[in-house]
């Protein structure tokens, strides 16, 4: 996810859904910051590290770039 000139680093996306059977995503940051999004909705939450009231969020635009695979790091030989 890019914010302003920053991109936030992501784990996955966790499959959920209320006690009312309501399906959400979780998607967790590296800085602790999660992103939640009702797909039958259309709408994001943000909530930020510590704090637990959430942020409405909005799509502004979406792209699609190249799937990039980086080289695989191997130890030296000792």
């Amino acid at each position: 996810m890019q914010w302003g000139d920053h991109f936030l680093i992501a784990s996955g996306i966790k499959k959920t859904a209320t006690k009312s059977n309501v399906p959400f995503r979780i998607t967790s940051f590296q800085n602790g910051d999660d992103l939640v999004f009702f797909p039958d909705e259309l709408k994001y939450f943000l909530f930020y590290s510590g704090n637990p009231v959430p942020d409405r969020c909005t799509v502004l635009s979406t792209s699609t770039y190249q799937i990039t695979q980086l080289p695989r790091y191997k130890k030296p030989d000792a």
